[in-house]
């Protein structure tokens, strides 16, 4: 919430406005003279102002320092020295709660203690919230905030420290926030941070080259929508995600990069390859689809391939989805003029064209060999341009090593109708996948595919109307999807990006930081998705 250079009146103020004031009251963190100059910055008002909307307006009289006996009691649980696994999620004060996903999360509770032999826990993150449209607020107002009786001793009101893991279960976010990680970057330190919010968020923190992956995550909620009846209300009830985190301890005492959990109204949820219900957990026959995270084939990471063909042989996914197949090194237009790369790709052999292509059109063929499944759909995306743009700028005189390469694919570009395929290398796939033999399509701009309600046949790198797309653009649309593109796996409401398949050190990114991790997003049967992040060592769990 931005600062306001003029001077507002009470009568201006929005429900926003009344519920930040709130909330800084009841700040603890932040002493009187520090509430006033906030207050004071923001709304352009002298201290008495705001004295005076506190006792007369809004009726605040009750120690800003006193919490609630729950948050008080809160305060002093810990994670027990023998647990292995964590589920976080978040609750509202006063808020009925989804009483199917508790069963479901107890089930599955019971399963890794007793089946996997991984003690389990679950934290439940209080999130304060003021609903000034409820019928009972004036009431309300004259009492402590509460949470209701099966999720108190349940509660946790501290900064939780597990294994590489930081919960800030007193960190308050805005459930109306739109970006509840944002500014709390700092906050993680050297941890993977989990904050308590109802949006399901997740993101990768920037690193240095040879640093640990670090990561940011909400929990999304156990407790059901209670908002005012405002814009923001309105939007944030629209994203309110029934979910939790699942954060697991390794033997050397980190953790696995935190996943989130999605659940639906019945309570029932999909880890990996487990389905629970409030009934119990059982294994999963197959996965919808898998989004795998961007290949570019000619520096494919081997280990993060073989990881992935062990995790499809017990996934069973139906549908693969590939972005960035051809990776193009050999042809890239942005590293024509830096003759220390070319010479590199003289000195290691990796300079003729064909092959690339070639060893890039064999990649389906072998992820139905070696992961089984129905399909494979490989999406246009930008680098598979990097052919067309080569043939298009460069004069095959002047690399007579590629020039019979060169003159194939620039007689398909002038003799084929590349609209129906989407570029030359759309052209070469379906001619080598035959339909009556391969179950492996190209999907070209503006081809459609979607699986469960997800939109899967966009690369990620165009928006709107021409712009260049990214990941704040599409949360604002109107369908969910889930891309390639960006490197960097992130969820932002409806929207998922997957990470990388090909090598994280590329010689474009040697230079400052980066966000780019392995991860591919699954599509599971009961509509919901799961990104999977693979840690340091290459791995995502310990459970399957």
């Amino acid at each position: 919430m931005g600062k306001k250079e003029n001077k507002i009146t009470w009568k201006y103020l929005t429900e926003e406005d009344k519920d930040y004031i709130r909330m800084t009251y009841y700040d603890e963190e932040m002493c009187h003279e520090e509430k006033m100059e906030t207050l004071g910055d923001k709304f352009g008002v002298k201290g008495r102002t705001i004295r005076r909307w506190w006792l007369e307006k809004m009726d605040l009289k009750q120690p800003s320092s006193r919490l609630p006996q729950q948050l008080l009691d809160a305060r002093d649980r810990n994670i027990e020295n023998d647990v292995k696994v964590v589920f976080t999620t978040g609750a509202q004060n006063e808020t009925s709660f989804n009483r199917k996903q508790l069963a479901s999360m107890n089930q599955y509770k019971t399963f890794l203690t007793d089946k996997k032999n991984k003690k389990t826990q679950i934290a439940v993150i209080p999130i304060r919230y003021r609903n000034p449209t409820t019928p009972t607020e004036d009431v309300k107002k004259t009492k402590d905030m509460w949470w209701v009786d099966e999720l108190e001793p349940l509660l946790f009101y501290n900064k939780i420290e597990f294994g590489d893991v930081k919960i800030a279960a007193d960190t308050h976010v805005s459930p109306t926030a739109k970006m509840p990680l944002t500014g709390f970057e700092a906050l993680a330190d050297d941890c993977h941070l989990i904050l308590g919010a109802f949006r399901i968020h997740f993101k990768t923190q920037a690193r240095l080259r040879n640093t640990p992956l670090r990561t940011m995550s909400t929990t999304g909620a156990i407790t059901r929508k209670n908002y005012s009846s405002s814009k923001a209300g309105d939007t944030a009830s629209i994203h309110h995600a029934y979910g939790f985190s699942i954060i697991e301890l390794k033997n050397d005492g980190t953790c696995h990069v935190p996943r989130n959990i999605y659940v639906t109204d019945d309570g029932e949820f999909i880890d990996l390859c487990y389905k629970v219900t409030p009934e119990g957990v059982t294994k999963i026959d197959t996965t919808e689809a898998i989004v795998w995270g961007d290949i570019h084939n000619e520096i494919i990471d081997k280990n993060i391939y073989n990881k992935t063909k062990k995790l499809c042989k017990i996934l069973k996914p139906k549908k693969h989805i590939i972005h960035d197949l051809l990776d193009g090194a050999r042809f890239n237009p942005h590293e024509r003029k830096d003759t220390f790369i070319l010479r590199r790709k003289i000195a290691n052999g990796k300079y003729l064209i064909k092959q690339e292509v070639n060893e890039a059109l064999k990649f389906p063929k072998r992820v139905l060999k070696d992961c089984g499944g129905e399909q494979v759909y490989v999406v246009q995306s930008n680098h598979d341009e990097f052919l067309d743009r080569h043939i298009t700028d460069m004069n095959w005189k002047n690399d007579l090593h590629n020039s019979p390469a060169y003159l194939e694919f620039a007689m398909i570009q002038q003799t084929v109708d590349l609209e129906e395929y989407g570029n030359i290398f759309g052209y070469l796939l379906n001619e080598k996948y035959d339909e009556s033999k391969w179950n492996v399509d190209y999907l070209k701009y503006g081809d459609s595919l979607t699986v469960k309600g997800f939109n899967l046949a966009m690369h990620g790198d165009h928006g709107t109307n021409g712009s260049r797309g990214n990941i704040t653009q599409y949360k604002r649309m109107n369908f969910k999807m889930i891309h390639g593109h960006n490197h960097s796996p992130t969820i932002m409401d409806g929207v998922t990006s997957v990470g990388l398949t090909g090598h994280l050190k590329q010689y474009y990114t040697r230079k400052g930081v980066s966000t780019h991790a392995y991860a591919h997003c699954l599509v599971h049967e009961n509509g919901k998705r799961q990104l999977l992040v693979f840690d340091d060592n290459g791995e995502i769990s310990d459970l399957i």
